[in-house]
């Protein structure tokens, strides 16, 4: 997999047990990639490509840009609908008859229901199992820890439930010691997640990484792992 932003020259691989420190030292480069990043992996058009073997891949459906490591959240929007999807297949094939029934036994008791009330009403007589696991407010046990053990747990919900591969994140160092940074890189390693860091400037480099850095002056200076 390669990640290209033709408008500045950048053009890096992504590969397993490497994690790429993308150090953007131009305030203004910052800017335009963040945009784009923030704007792509929403499922709108910009500048940043990823690519393999001549197939571009959007990047809402691969990969995900974490702004604030201190606010991510597994049971956001876009986890619990891709988690509803899930359970929903699985009603039509382990437990259909069970859904039956309990649909039945709903629709019986809200027909009693709005026959105590002087009103015309009606309702979905057969909700889908997204609708049920929404008012039952079905999500993903989360506690907020500290902020290693809190990303590792939302990394592993957007691998499993998403299939999502590739995680971009801003200014992880600022947040992390560098042991949490450390334990961070082991379990992406061990879960194959592409992790790329976007900083302003390089506080310290590890043997995992590889520096791909944008000065101030516009020019791109890459750097291998040891």
């Amino acid at each position: 997999m390669r990640a290209i932003y033709t408008k500045y020259g950048i053009d890096f691989s992504l590969e397993e047990n490497q994690i790429i420190m993308l150090v953007v030292e131009n305030p203004r480069v910052m800017n335009d990639m963040l945009r784009d990043l923030f704007k792509q992996t929403n499922g709108e058009e910009g500048g940043w490509i990823l690519s393999e073997q001549d197939k571009i891949f959007p990047l809402d459906k691969i990969s995900l840009l974490v702004d604030n490591p201190l606010t991510v959240d597994c049971n956001e929007k876009k986890i619990l609908t891709k988690l509803y999807k899930e359970l929903s297949e699985q009603t039509k094939t382990i437990s259909y008859e069970d859904y039956t029934q309990l649909n039945a036994d709903i629709v019986s008791f809200l027909d009693r229901l709005l026959d105590t009330v002087p009103y015309h009403m009606e309702f979905e007589m057969n909700p889908d199992v997204s609708t049920l696991l929404k008012a039952y407010s079905v999500k993903i046990q989360f506690e907020r820890v500290e902020t290693a053990e809190t990303l590792i747990d939302y990394l592993r919900v957007l691998s499993t439930v998403c299939s999502i591969h590739i995680v971009w994140i801003l200014n992880l160092k600022q947040y992390l010691t560098k042991e949490q940074v450390l334990q961070l890189y082991e379990f992406c390693f061990y879960e194959k997640i592409y992790l790329i860091n976007l900083e302003g400037y390089t506080k310290y480099t590890l043997e995992q990484e590889k520096s791909v850095i944008i000065d101030e002056d516009l020019c791109v200076i890459y750097s291998s792992l040891d």
